[in-house]
C-alpha cells in the first residue's frame, strides 16, 4: 500500500499550516493562481479551481517519482455540494495512488479562530475578515469522511508541537492498523 495522504481540514486561521512537518501541499498553492485570474464570485471561479485540483492531483497520485511520499493536504471545505465535490478530488486521486487518507479536523473555540485569523504571520490573500469567519463558522460546518482513519482535536489552548505530535501518533495509529 503506497504512503497515506492527510487531510487537514479546519475553518480558515485555525491553524492548519503550522502543523505539519512533511511534504505540505497547502490550499492556497491551488486558490491563489484561480484567485489571481477570477475573482471568488465569478461564475468561472470554482470550475478553474476544479481543474487546478484535479490537475496538480492527478499528477501527484500517477507519478512514480512522488510514490514513497507521505502527502498532507490542508483545506478548509464544509460538507456542502462545493465542499463534497472537492473532497472527492481527494478521494479519487488516493484511490488511483492506492493510498489510505486519513483525515485531521482542527478546530478552535471563535474567539481564538478570529485571533489567529488576524495573524500577521498568515500572508497575503488568505481570509483575514474576522466577520466573514464568523459567518462560515456560523453558517458551514466542516466535511468530515468519519470512521476510524478521523480524528478531531481541539487547538484552542494546545501547544503547535504537542498538536503535531497527536497528529503524528495518530497517523501511527491508522497506519499500523492497516
Amino acid at each position: 500500500m503506497a504512503p497515506p495522504f492527510i487531510y487537514i481540514n479546519g475553518y480558515p486561521g485555525v491553524g492548519k499550516q503550522m502543523l505539519p512537518n512533511a511534504k505540505l501541499l497547502d490550499n492556497h498553492l491551488l486558490i491563489d493562481p484561480v484567485a489571481a485570474v477570477y475573482d471568488r464570485s465569478m461564475p468561472e471561479y470554482q470550475g478553474l479551481r476544479k481543474l487546478v485540483r484535479q490537475g496538480i492531483l492527478s499528477s501527484i497520485a500517477t507519478s512514480t517519482s512522488l510514490k514513497d511520499v507521505i502527502w498532507v493536504f490542508t483545506d478548509s471545505q464544509s460538507s456542502d455540494e462545493v465542499g463534497r465535490a472537492a473532497v472527492a478530488d481527494y478521494i479519487s486521486a488516493a484511490e488511483t495512488r492506492g493510498s489510505p487518507i486519513i483525515s485531521v479536523i482542527l478546530m478552535c473555540c471563535a474567539e481564538e479562530n478570529v485571533l489567529r485569523l488576524g495573524a500577521a504571520s498568515r500572508g497575503k490573500n488568505k481570509l483575514n475578515d474576522a466577520d466573514i469567519l464568523l459567518e462560515i463558522r456560523e453558517k458551514e460546518d466542516l466535511y468530515h469522511f468519519g470512521g476510524a482513519a478521523e480524528i478531531e482535536i481541539d487547538i484552542t489552548k494546545m501547544p503547535v508541537h504537542y498538536a503535531a505530535q497527536k497528529i503524528f501518533d495518530f497517523v501511527q495509529k491508522v497506519s499500523s492498523a492497516g
